[in-house]
């Protein structure tokens, strides 16, 4: 007897199971919409919680992220990339600067403006938030192959840069 795909908790079923030739384009195409809109929303709950856990607001919680991914930013690059106002993003320094997160020093290319950065002490946070998170990740990709792993990162940056236009169009 054949062995019966694992169903999804929305009732679809997993396509590395074997049935992605039963399933449509359409089908799969529609699957890979709910499954990201269900995985924004994971998303956007695990990074209230970290928040919460860091002490700070979620929006704090976001720049702080923000910076980590991206290093150095000056507070315009910071407003645009979290959708905040210039005089909000003061804010948000101001508040990260008291916990000695961020520093404001002298933007590399133009002393004109004012770049925002971690601290050297920062990353103790990252880790004190979501303890596990890096263990958990590892264990989650530890069955893909290295071929399997290229195209999920792959994929996720082509994804990224979509997200990425389409905010930019949407601006």
């Amino acid at each position: 007897m054949d062995a019966v795909p694992a169903a999804h908790s929305d009732g679809l079923l997993d396509a590395r199971d074997g049935d992605a030739e039963s399933r449509s384009r359409g089908e799969l195409y529609e699957s890979l919409q709910s499954d990201g809109q269900r995985l924004a929303v994971r998303l956007i709950r695990l990074l209230h919680r970290m928040a919460d856990s860091s002490g700070m607001n979620p929006t704090d919680f976001q720049c702080y992220t923000l910076l980590r991914v991206s290093g150095s930013m000056t507070p315009g690059e910071i407003a645009e990339s979290l959708c905040l106002s210039t005089g909000s993003v003061t804010g948000v320094v101001d508040r990260l600067e008291a916990h000695g997160l961020v520093e404001r020093t002298r933007h590399p290319r133009d002393r004109r403006k004012v770049a925002v950065r971690l601290t050297a002490g920062a990353e103790r946070l990252a880790a004190s938030t979501a303890p596990g998170m890096r263990a958990a990740m590892t264990d989650l990709h530890a069955d893909y192959t290295l071929e399997e792993l290229t195209v999920i990162t792959g994929w996720l940056d082509r994804v990224g840069t979509t997200l990425d236009d389409l905010t930019e169009s949407r601006g």
